[in-house]
């Protein structure tokens, strides 16, 4: 499958959880050949590339690791901030700059997932003219509004995201994102996505959340979450509940200030987590505590007393108290 590769971005930090990841893609998609795995690596160290290597030899794997040094010059002329102290995810708007010319469906996976199932359908989908297949986000119903984003306009999670290459280049996307970045704005609360979000509008074919499993989908039920979030547009319960039957990726992304790799987190994920992660070769790896602040921390007493909906109804406010602080200070930022 020369046409079909796949696209992971990460530091020294987030290697080993790359790695994890990487195991249980390997793990549960042992029927796609020639498969090509791009690392576009920041500051990885030697031993680190060489155990990331060992592995994907383990399942006669290997992998194509990309130096993101001429990427990250070119965020910088960009002006494009960092988010959390690292640039790597914005690495995945630069692929044209590494990615072989074969190759016409890249699929660009967070470190912070797991695969459980085959990846086939995605490589075989017809997208048509879509340029991306995406997952809707399950957290940004009332975000999106401050992008300017009707309530029944689309907002993806962009952790998982199918790029059909050739509609990408006819549709002219990295231009028309330069100039977005350029001419319109270069910082967001979620720099990547927000942008991609902006970009894309009408431009995205909608995957099935089997595909980028979130862990509110699974910590609380769909009555509670359908209640609290009120979505002008979204998933079914049914198809949620096919989703958690016959899931593809799990984004396990933070959940009350921890990943699952943290010590003492109540993440819904984690024990799929630590399954993966005792077979992979970051086995012996201890957990530590997260560096989360006192939010995250109030956030723990509150999810242990609270009713699940009443701690999801405050759980909304307080995120969406934190982007309205956020936008407002980057809109103040751009109008200096």
């Amino acid at each position: 499958m020369n046409d079909f590769s796949i696209l992971y971005a990460f530091d020294e930090n987030y290697a080993p959880w790359a790695g994890v990841s990487m195991y249980s893609l390997f793990e549960n998609n042992k029927d796609l050949e020639d498969l090509t795995i791009y690392c576009v690596v920041d500051n990885v160290s030697k031993p680190t590339l060489r155990k990331l290597l060992q592995q994907a030899a383990l399942f006669g794997r290997k992998l194509t690791f990309v130096d993101a040094t001429a990427i990250i010059q070119r965020i910088k002329e960009l002006n494009i901030p960092m988010y959390r102290g690292s640039y790597t995810t914005n690495f995945r708007l630069f692929f044209h700059m590494f990615v072989k010319k074969e190759c016409k469906r890249l699929l660009y996976i967070d470190c912070d997932t797991l695969i459980t199932g085959s990846l086939r359908p995605l490589a075989e989908l017809d997208m048509g003219d879509k340029v991306i297949g995406v997952v809707r986000d399950s957290l940004s119903i009332q975000y999106k509004e401050l992008l300017g984003l009707k309530p029944e306009d689309l907002y993806f999670n962009a952790g998982v995201s199918l790029i059909n290459i050739p509609a990408w280049n006819e549709q002219k996307i990295t231009e028309k994102m330069l100039d977005h970045i350029q001419n319109v704005q270069a910082r967001y609360c979620n720099p990547d996505q927000d942008l991609l979000n902006l970009v894309l509008q009408g431009r995205a074919y909608i995957l099935p959340p089997n595909y980028n499993l979130q862990p509110h989908h699974l910590a609380f039920t769909d009555e509670t979450y359908f209640e609290v979030y009120k979505p002008a547009v979204y998933y079914t319960a049914a198809e949620l509940e096919d989703a958690r039957a016959n899931p593809v990726i799990f984004h396990i992304y933070r959940y009350l200030g921890d990943f699952p790799w943290h010590k003492g987190n109540l993440h819904p994920a984690n024990a799929l987590f630590d399954q993966y992660a005792k077979r992979s070769l970051w086995k012996d790896i201890v957990k530590k505590p997260s560096n989360g602040g006192m939010i995250f921390k109030m956030e723990k007493v509150l999810y242990k007393m609270l009713p699940r909906k009443a701690f999801l109804c405050v759980f909304r406010e307080i995120t969406l108290r934190k982007f309205r602080r956020q936008n407002a200070a980057l809109q103040k930022e751009q109008s200096q």
